[in-house]
């Protein structure tokens, strides 16, 4: 299943996080990939307040990995744009947070992990639309059920 969205502010781009929070559940992975400044970040801002998060959300870009605490367990949220390969992402421990079924795991660059992923989960693209100013397309792209019926629900409440 494919969603297609349009965003033109930040603050939209963050609202849709929010929701989307409302239809995950721990062990849910999220790959997050696309233009730099493309609004990842924001995104998942907003999903973090939907969970209930209070702390400010910044991108790990250099500690690479942030977690948080929420009601129903553990939020974690990567940045592998610095990394240079697989070997540099198994050095960190990714694997102890890519299989792990009591955190909600959100990746920006997760593109890097390439087709390795023996784990279902959501890709979620942003790109800037060139024609228009501060317009980004968001795209949600399930590749299985499971992510399917997450994102019929989603459909249901944008």
């Amino acid at each position: 299943m494919r969603i297609e969205i349009s965003s033109g502010s930040a603050e939209f781009t963050r609202r849709l996080g929010k929701d989307f929070s409302s239809v995950l559940l721990p062990g849910d992975l999220i790959m997050l990939s696309g233009d730099l400044g493309g609004g990842k970040t924001t995104f998942i801002s907003g999903l973090a307040k939907g969970l209930g998060i209070k702390e400010d959300i910044t991108s790990p870009s250099f500690t690479l990995i942030n977690e948080y605490r929420y009601r129903q367990g553990r939020f974690v949220h990567a940045d592998l744009y610095r990394l240079e390969g697989l070997q540099d992402i198994s050095d960190i421990g990714m694997d102890d947070y890519l299989y792990d079924e009591n955190s909600i795991v959100c990746i920006e660059w997760g593109n890097k992990l390439g087709g390795t992923l023996a784990k279902d989960h959501l890709n979620i693209d942003f790109a800037y639309e060139w024609d228009v100013e501060n317009k980004r397309k968001i795209v949600f792209n399930s590749k299985n059920k499971y992510w399917d019926l997450k994102l019929e629900r989603f459909e249901e409440i944008i």
